[in-house]
């Protein structure tokens, strides 16, 4: 069974107090060929050798934060520290450190999951994010909380207001995360994470259509972009949009007046002239008909077009009316 705790409002004061000197006998001296650096870090490691040099000149001021590798007993992940670890790597590659060991709080054995929880919240609480750390950290905290939820762990509130409490970010930048997550191409999800763009700006070209997004990247470097530049595009095609819109408005009496010229125009319209078995159909009487119910259709299809309302339609439409109801009782009566 899953060990039971609580991840509440005081999370990570507990876990930044377990990181200082307070917990003594925790604190062991452990070789540092037995530490490994943790495979699930995605922390940017900068600025050690000028690290490493501070280290040499006044020593380690700050233990390690460890945990016992359950499948390796006597090997140990780190969960805090891991600039000053690669710093001390550096000082023993170039014989600048005096000592095989480092003093470590060993933080027990813990599942992957816990670890993972540790490790974002000592680096979140102790250290300023840059926007790519804070965009993979807000998505590595909040699977790992759903993952602990499954193991059984219980977790109050929503799940996307835990951790942005947790990371201590406002709401309006989880929202931006959020729409990047969802809504932003693969390319500019990857340019925040590799720290190419800030969220602010890949937020604002998220918030594009896929095709316009696709467009603004394949003409203007990603490093390249700017808020002012999206949202003057934005505005732009807005613009273009409306513009065209316009243009291409039809009324609802255009659209009916377009039907009934195309009906009586181009629609190869037929009328039966009827008459009497016995009586001689004249050849040159039945074109004559036929020809005059075709000027019919002709000069109502000239009406309508030049028609401006449906009145003028429906008074045209009588009219044609009225004219093949002569031509058919000229028909009958012969």
């Amino acid at each position: 069974m899953a060990r039971k705790f609580q991840i509440d409002n005081s999370i990570a004061a507990d876990i930044k107090s377990a990181a200082s000197d307070s917990f003594k006998d925790n604190i062991r001296m452990i070789e540092i060929n037995k530490i490994k650096a943790s495979m699930d870090n995605f922390y940017s490691l900068s600025d050690i050798e000028i690290l490493a040099d501070d280290i040499e000149r006044q020593g380690l001021k700050h233990n390690l934060v460890v945990s016992e590798d359950v499948d390796n007993p006597d090997t140990f992940f780190i969960k805090s520290g891991h600039r000053r670890f690669t710093a001390i790597q550096h000082l023993v590659s170039e014989n600048r450190y005096g000592s095989k060991f480092v003093p470590c709080l060993i933080d027990g054995a813990k599942s992957r999951m816990e670890n993972i929880l540790d490790l974002i919240m000592l680096n979140a609480t102790t250290r300023v994010m840059t926007d790519s750390e804070l965009f993979k950290q807000y998505e590595t905290l909040k699977e790992t909380l759903e993952q602990l939820k499954n193991e059984g762990i219980k977790v109050k509130g929503r799940l996307r207001e835990k951790v942005a409490e947790m990371l201590n970010v406002s709401p309006a930048q989880v929202g931006k995360i959020e729409n990047i997550k969802h809504n932003a191409v693969d390319e500019i999800k990857e340019a925040v994470e590799n720290g190419d763009m800030s969220i602010a700006v890949a937020d604002s070209i998220a918030k594009l259509p896929e095709q316009e997004q696709e467009e603004l990247i394949s003409e203007t470097p990603v490093d390249k972009i700017t808020t002012k530049a999206v949202k003057e595009r934005k505005e732009k095609t807005e613009k273009t949009s409306s513009k065209k819109s316009k243009e291409n408005y039809v009324s609802d009496d255009d659209i009916l007046k377009m039907e009934l010229a195309d009906d009586f125009e181009d629609e190869d319209l037929s009328y039966e002239i009827t008459v009497d078995n016995d009586e001689e159909v004249i050849p040159d009487e039945t074109e004559m008909y036929r020809s005059k119910l075709l000027e019919a259709n002709a000069e109502f299809a000239e009406l309508v077009k030049n028609a401006v309302t449906v009145q003028e339609i429906q008074r045209a439409a009588v009219e044609i009316i009225n004219k093949i109801t002569d031509i058919q009782t000229e028909v009958r009566n012969g």
